[in-house]
């Protein structure tokens, strides 16, 4: 009976009278297709429209890793990254990607860094003749996305401005750098390509580095994207996930993934939400959920959980 009443709320009700009543354990509550959503004072906001199209002159990365490149707007989220990085043979999957030298003057990187054992020697000479900085690094106590990610916090804590990159000691430079690294800066939105698909390895070592990133890179806010999916963190609290402009994440599928540990939600903007629901891998997931907030939706969670969102490509291309 309870639960009929919130499934027949129309849209002139604020979705935020579910954060003030009190629910039994593990409650689940079936919305309309489109309810409003009023933004909580004091959350943490995850923006995705700039996933797509960051705020200039923000801070901002795009990190190219050794996996096709698949996303179907890829020229249109080149154009608006700062700072672009190949991490070892993503470098090769750059070059590959254009059919004609010209284009590809067009589209340099600013940095290939990695251990430089999947890097073509061909795409290397290539791009250092063309003034892209290469960084060896042969340490094999950190990936070559361990390695990007480090640098980009460097780039914009201004230590590359005061050093010659051919400086960098080609073992683990990089690593010493960033351990100097003392205070906290401003966020540093990084967009990852590739590293979720491929080998399963691969991907387990992204969801866990995606997990340890609040600990290992304070500053940076990480998103993998891949041809079907963006794939976040969403940090312990309470979190409002926002599409003010890009409307095609409305109705986009989604699941809420407890893969750092079992979590405690309660959700508001979803197909089915959530109230002190209790999720775990090896108990409840929320999976093939649904967006259905009308620009945003709510996260509350005890503990760090991991967001996808299936992405419509047809709609997005069409966003400047």
């Amino acid at each position: 009976m309870r639960l009929n009443y919130f499934n027949n709320l129309n849209n002139e009700y604020s979705i935020d009278i579910y954060l003030i009543m009190t629910f039994p354990k593990n409650h689940v509550i079936e919305n309309e297709e489109k309810i409003r959503v009023q933004k909580p004072q004091g959350s943490n906001v995850v923006n995705l429209d700039i996933v797509f199209n960051p705020i200039s002159p923000h801070n901002n990365a795009l990190i190219i890793l050794n996996q096709s490149i698949s996303i179907v707007n890829f020229l249109k989220v080149w154009e608006h990254y700062r700072l672009k990085i190949c991490a070892d043979g993503g470098a090769n999957r750059l070059f590959d990607f254009f059919s004609k030298d010209e284009d590809r003057k067009n589209h340099l990187p600013d940095y290939i860094i990695g251990d430089f054992d999947s890097l073509r020697d061909d795409v290397k000479r290539w791009y250092e003749s063309h003034g892209v900085k290469t960084i060896k690094q042969s340490t094999q106590y950190a990936t070559d996305l361990n390695k990007c990610l480090d640098f980009v916090e460097i780039y914009y804590d201004g230590m590359v401005n005061s050093l010659a990159i051919e400086n960098i000691n080609d073992y683990d430079g990089i690593l010493k750098l960033h351990a100097q690294i003392k205070r906290k800066g401003s966020k540093i939105d990084v967009l990852i390509l590739g590293g979720i698909d491929g080998r399963f390895d691969h991907t387990i070592h992204s969801i866990s580095l995606l997990l340890k990133l609040s600990d290992l890179n304070p500053n940076l806010s990480a998103f993998f994207i891949t041809f079907t999916d963006l794939i976040f963190l969403i940090p312990k609290g309470s979190n409002s996930i926002e599409f003010n402009t890009i409307q095609s994440f409305h109705g986009s599928n989604c699941g809420l993934l407890p893969l750092g540990g079992p979590v405690v939600l309660s959700t508001s903007g979803l197909k089915w939400d959530v109230k002190n629901w209790e999720s775990s891998i090896k108990g409840a997931v929320s999976s093939s959920n649904r967006i259905v907030g009308d620009s945003r939706f709510l996260i509350n969670t005890n503990d760090d959980l991991v967001l996808s969102i299936e992405l419509d490509y047809d709609k997005i291309s069409n966003y400047e």
